[in-house]
């Protein structure tokens, strides 16, 4: 359907209060075109936008109510008292509209269903807005960064489909209930560390791109932290990586353990640059050992997520720990040398010792044999070797192990 220019005049006059007392029609506007600043005070009745674009700003803002009072004697005439509230006490609805400047709710508590569906938002302030019934944002997309800043949502949440183009905090925002993120898109970066979730988190099938999820590590600067959660909508370090710990914990909670696993993993790469900073930072409470085991973890199954790191190390560390127990030999030396004729024998017996070396239980004498060389360094390799290797086995089987 074709839009049309609605007038600030004919807007206006849809919004007569008097009129709107005890008339419970929705006050509708479809496919229509608002070139003007809006101000939306609380309503008698449901408010319905459906197909319309705003090229300017509107305000969700306290305004006057005719308030009914109720006399003993029912012989008075009915009483009408004006009270100033911020709660919407009936549904408002937004289909398919279109929002070029900024839509601003902040202060505002909705009484009954909020509905935002199939709609593009460019700029939108959610600070102190309080949800008492259904918030619902499904398909909706927001182009720029947001912060639901101190929002309560007090019953269920859908962010169903819904895409974040750039960042989304929850910034203090309270879940009471359920809150539904199916399909949801992140391409960039999301943050639930600060939020209280008293209810339910329900994660499907999220869509992340990775590499633009970007965060900065603000160390023990409390003023830049607080800036960058509640005004500047820069996500922490630190916030990242308990992202993925919440993330990862929901997922585990609804029986999800290949997707917890992609969260772990994410964790750990955002842990291992957060340990990085730390330790440049000179941090006391991260140590160099604290990198090797992030590093170690990464190199041998990454982080739970691969098997074939796995078979890689082991294979690396078998090559590389046998061949330092092999060459601290006499029997090696004994038939080695560079371009001499490939001599079958020999190789098949140096197969036979990798494939021995991959058993971590051998035992320890099959080295007797071999003719020690430098005061019996090669048993040092050995017992280096087998930590290496059952390290490695340990870890692939972990991998195989996503799929439980």
């Amino acid at each position: 359907m074709p839009k049309t220019v609605i007038t600030e005049q004919d807007f206006n006059a849809r919004f007569n209060l008097a009129e709107g007392l005890g008339n419970s029609t929705p006050i509708r506007f479809t496919s229509r075109i608002f070139n003007f600043y809006i101000e939306i005070e609380p309503q008698h009745r449901e408010l319905i936008f459906t197909d319309c674009d705003f090229s300017q700003p509107i305000l969700f803002c306290k305004g006057v109510q005719l308030v009914q009072v109720v006399e003993d004697n029912n012989q008075e005439p009915d009483l009408f008292n004006e009270d100033e509230t911020n709660v919407f006490s009936e549904s408002v609805t937004f289909e398919e509209c279109e929002f070029q400047e900024q839509i601003q709710f902040d202060d505002i508590i909705f009484n009954n269903k909020f509905r935002m569906h199939n709609c593009s938002v460019n700029n939108a302030s959610f600070r102190n807005t309080t949800f008492n019934g259904l918030a619902d944002f499904w398909l909706t997309t927001f182009n720029q960064d947001i912060i639901f800043y101190k929002t309560d949502f007090n019953k269920t949440t859908v962010f169903s489909m819904a895409t974040f183009i750039s960042n989304v905090l929850f910034t203090y925002s309270l879940f009471s209930t359920k809150v539904i993120f199916a399909r949801t898109k992140f391409n960039k970066g999301v943050d639930l560390s600060q939020s209280i979730i008293s209810g339910t988190l329900q994660p499907f099938d999220l869509q992340f791109n990775f590499k633009e999820f970007k965060a900065e590590y603000v160390g023990k600067d409390d003023e830049t932290f607080q800036n960058y959660v509640d005004r500047d909508a820069i996500i922490p370090l630190v916030n990242k990586v308990h992202t993925f710990q919440v993330l990862k914990k929901a997922f585990e909670d609804i029986g999800n353990y290949s997707d917890s696993i992609l969260m772990q993993r994410e964790e750990k790469r955002a842990l291992k640059e957060l340990v990085k900073a730390k330790l440049k930072d000179k941090d006391s409470t991260v140590n160099k050992g604290d990198k090797l085991i992030l590093r170690f973890n990464r190199l041998s199954n990454h982080y739970q997520s691969d098997f074939r790191n796995g078979i890689w190390f082991t294979s690396v560390m078998v090559i590389l720990f046998g061949f330092l127990t092999l060459v601290f030999t006499e029997e090696f030396h004994r038939h080695f040398c560079w371009g001499c004729e490939f001599n079958k024998d020999y190789f098949i017996k140096g197969v036979k010792f990798l494939f021995n070396f991959l058993n971590p239980t051998r035992r320890i004498t099959y080295l007797d044999s071999f003719d020690l060389r430098f005061y019996g360094i090669a048993y040092l390799f050995d017992f280096f070797g087998r930590i290496a290797v059952g390290y490695g086995i340990y870890q692939t089987i972990q991998a195989f192990r996503k799929f439980k």
